[in-house]
């Protein structure tokens, strides 16, 4: 009997010890498993192969600019997913067969997962959308710059944010129209009397030379170019534009936007030529008598100050350098690096732009001069170098190819429905 009470109590005591044991090993479990995700934020909606999964499937740690943050970031904030730098894993390292992807919507997609408590390292950099495809942005030499406008004079919406392709050759080609156009950027325009933004293209070759107007106007809502390309000829592509004007498949992707037409002061020998007074300029309500300073239309030109955020600098002059330097002296001896590394710099040409010039005894326009600078034309009637620049509905994506934008290989485009 003694020896049976003794089991008995042997018996409770091992299941006591063995009790305590299973939960120490359970709490170091959760102590280690915690260790590893200490740095990782559990989303409560996990998209696996384009489905919500029970949570705890997936764990994500958000790095921004390389530091770990407990938010991702959102739309708006100017950062998208590096998609060549994160990665996913069940043990921490790379699975290349998990595919990780951010939409415009900012909702990050994750494909070829097949164990549950996958880790994925997303990286967040400066960039943004253009019609539909991620870009990183770059602080020096080709691509895509962010643009702060910071000017108080501005409008509240025009100091918005913008994103522009600047330097000598930028991947920003595009097929549009059966022909090649290169991308501005993504830039504030009105539209409906809201400041919004919109991708913005110009075309890369000269549609010929003629007059900014033939009457010898200033006022853009009446010039003859501005009817040429919006009803005339261009646009329907009739008589001498059979060839190069306006498809019928392209005038659908077009955004009929507010376009500014604030005048540009004869400004030679003035301190006011820097990229963003002339765009501060262009945005205003000052024009010359019985000009209009809106007009509400598809196609016209490029502003001076797109020429202005074109550059990217170089080795003598740094892009900031070229900011802080008069757009018309950047023909100064020095300077060069300002318009030679500079994608809308147009060499042996002298194209017209939007902008007409403020006062003088004739009517005149800004024109992109060889030196690098920019003038008032001597006469409005002249005929010279035209590039059509128009602006992008939001329901236009690049089709989800290989193409990578550069001149070879332009991004192709889609219509979706809208």
């Amino acid at each position: 009997m003694k020896l049976k009470r003794f089991k008995e109590r042997d018996h409770k005591r091992t299941g006591i010890m063995i009790f305590t044991i299973v939960c120490i090993l359970l709490v170091s479990s959760v102590i280690l498993y915690r260790t590893f995700a200490i740095f990782e934020v559990k989303t409560n909606q996990n998209v696996i192969k384009g489905t919500v999964q029970d949570p705890g499937n997936i764990y994500f740690a958000f790095y921004v600019d390389n530091n770990i943050q407990k938010e991702m970031p959102q739309n708006g904030s100017g950062y998208i997913l590096d998609e060549e730098a994160s990665y996913c894993g069940v043990t921490g390292e790379n699975d290349s067969n998990i595919k990780i992807s951010l939409t415009e919507d900012y909702t990050v997609h994750v494909s070829g997962m097949t164990s549950s408590r996958t880790k994925c390292n997303l990286y967040f950099v400066k960039g943004t959308f253009i019609l539909g495809k991620p870009i990183k942005a770059v602080t020096s030499g080709n691509g895509l710059y962010e643009i702060k406008h910071e000017d108080s004079s501005l409008d509240e919406g025009f100091q918005r944010t913008e994103w522009r392709y600047a330097g000598e050759t930028p991947n920003n080609y595009v097929m549009f129209n059966s022909e090649k156009w290169r991308i501005i950027g993504l830039v504030n325009i009105m539209i409906n009397n809201n400041v919004e933004q919109r991708v913005k293209i110009t075309k890369s070759e000269s549609i010929g030379k003629l007059s900014w107007d033939s009457n010898n106007s200033s006022d853009w809502t009446t010039a003859s170019l501005q009817e040429l390309l919006n009803s005339g000829n261009y646009y329907t592509k009739t008589d001498s534009y059979s060839q190069t004007g306006l498809t019928e498949s392209a005038k659908p992707m077009i955004e009929k936007v507010t376009w500014n037409l604030g005048g540009i002061h004869n400004y030679n020998g003035l301190a006011n030529g820097l990229v963003i007074h002339i765009y501060n300029m262009e945005r205003t309500n000052t024009v010359n008598q019985g000009n209009s300073y809106l007009w509400n239309g598809k196609v016209a030109l490029i502003y001076p100050s797109d020429y202005g955020y074109a550059t990217s600098g170089g080795e003598n002059k740094t892009r900031n350098d070229c900011m802080n330097k008069d757009i018309y002296n950047w023909k100064e001896n020095g300077f060069e690096d300002c318009y030679l590394n500079n994608w809308l710099y147009p060499k042996n040409i002298s194209p017209w732009t939007l902008s007409h010039v403020i006062g003088g005894t004739v009517s005149q326009a800004i024109r992109i001069f060889t030196d690098g600078g920019i003038k008032a034309s001597s006469n409005i009637t002249q005929a010279q170098d035209v590039f059509p620049t128009l602006y992008l509905k939001t329901n236009v994506k690049i089709k989800n190819d290989d193409n990578d934008g550069s001149d070879l290989r332009p991004y192709q485009l889609n219509l979706l429905e809208a």
